[in-house]
């Protein structure tokens, strides 16, 4: 299997991240997470940019209600292919903050990773804390991930 099959193509994206019914096969799945995972990745590393933080971290609240919505639509969606109810969901979200929990009290303090407050007393995110918060997203979501695509 290559690499290129886990890209997802634009043409079906709306239908794999936004449709909110249908079923979803494996390769699909994880097309979805991991375009999701991308774009939140993504948006992390932009926020440490010096001046252009702020404008991210705004714009981030928008993107991380979408990215949501896609995530639950794309778990939803394979669950109903496996022949489970999409109500499942709510065990995979639980899974993945109990896991992300785990790796951030074994991560945050082996990277170093703690947020500072500046003058507004706005926390400020670190490379430290961007590099936990990554390894973090991409672990949880690998690990929870993995068991859902092989329902």
């Amino acid at each position: 299997m290559s690499v290129d099959a886990f890209i997802l193509k634009p043409a079906d994206a709306t239908r794999i991240l936004f449709g909110a019914t249908g079923k979803l096969s494996p390769m699909e799945f994880a097309q979805g997470i991991i375009a999701i995972i991308v774009v939140n990745l993504v948006l992390q590393i932009l926020s440490l940019m010096p001046g252009l933080g702020g404008l991210f971290s705004l714009l981030g609240i928008l993107v991380v209600l979408a990215s949501i919505f896609a995530w639950v639509c794309v778990y939803s969606k394979r669950f109903h292919d496996a022949g489970r109810s999409g109500w499942l969901t709510l065990a995979a979200i639980l899974a993945v903050v109990v896991v992300s929990v785990v790796v951030n009290l074994v991560l945050g303090p082996v990277l170093g990773a703690s947020l500072t407050s500046t003058a507004g007393g706005m926390p400020v995110a670190t490379p430290a804390t961007v590099l936990t918060s990554s390894l973090t997203t991409i672990i949880a979501n690998g690990v929870v991930g993995y068991f859902v695509y092989k329902m």
